[in-house]
């Protein structure tokens, strides 16, 4: 027992030497673009190391998905700084930011339960596609307008999950529409008309409140002159109710 606890710890001893002597050498220059490769190397082989902890239990572990896809993006973003053309290692936070989200939707395809994890999942997505197209020049595509179609994309697949999952998450149609909707008007060429158009829906629709509950309150309330309708005198009431209850009938049998 106490032989394997001594060798166990002699490795250790040796990876901490190991790893402070490339580290040495890394500060000082000397290794140049093999570090980067060693990074490299290094974030792929643990990201996948939990990768497969989460796909051998893809129900009990799916926390494993996060770690696994997360260093994974960053072993691919350390390769791109260092070996890639130019237009990659400008997109590296991008791939970076779609590969945390891919981790969340992952966990949703293994675990439709767990339907939360398209949220976050589609928001990262969304902040990718945001990087993506500032660093790649697509000047004809508004950033603003890549980022409230994705998350209102996003927030309207949560709400198809009701009849899918028997749960009722059709309030996500909510932000869906209203998502949608400043994303094609940044994306258009109107987008000075929302300054107007927003004032201008909300006292329209102020005003409608207004006029109906004005509306339904005359029709409920009683008109001014109900009281002259009621006779004066009660006696009256009850005289003529007791000679209509006591006046025979005269249509025949």
């Amino acid at each position: 027992m106490q032989t394997s606890i001594k060798s166990s710890t002699a490795v250790w001893g040796f990876l901490l030497i190991a790893l402070g002597s490339f580290l040495l050498l890394q500060a000082t220059g000397i290794l140049g673009v093999l570090s980067g490769l060693f990074w490299t190397i290094v974030f792929a082989a643990v990201g996948a190391a939990f990768l497969y902890v989460f796909l051998t239990a893809v129900h009990t572990r799916w926390w494993a998905a996060i770690p696994g896809f997360t260093l994974l993006g960053l072993a691919a973003t350390v390769f791109y700084d260092h070996f890639a053309p130019p237009f990659f290692s400008d997109i590296g936070g991008a791939v970076f930011l779609a590969s945390i989200g891919a981790s969340f939707i992952a966990i949703f395809f293994t675990n439709r339960h767990l339907w939360w994890a398209l949220i976050p999942g589609g928001a990262l997505l969304s902040v990718a596609g945001v990087v993506l197209v500032s660093q790649a020049g697509l000047t004809f595509i508004n950033p603003a307008s890549v980022l409230f179609v994705g998350l209102g994309a996003t927030f309207g697949l949560v709400g198809l999950l009701s009849t899918y999952l028997n749960i009722n998450l059709r309030w996500a149609y909510i932000p869906a529409a209203v998502l949608l909707v400043l994303g094609m008007f940044i994306f258009t060429p109107f987008m000075g008309v929302v300054g107007m158009v927003l004032p201008l829906a909300l006292i329209g629709g102020g005003a409608y409140l207004v006029l109906r509950r004005h509306h339904s309150a005359q029709q409920l309330s009683l008109p001014p002159e109900w009281w002259q309708e009621l006779p004066r005198d009660t006696g009256a009431v009850q005289k003529t109710v007791d000679t209509t209850a006591t006046t025979p009938s005269t249509e025949p049998r």
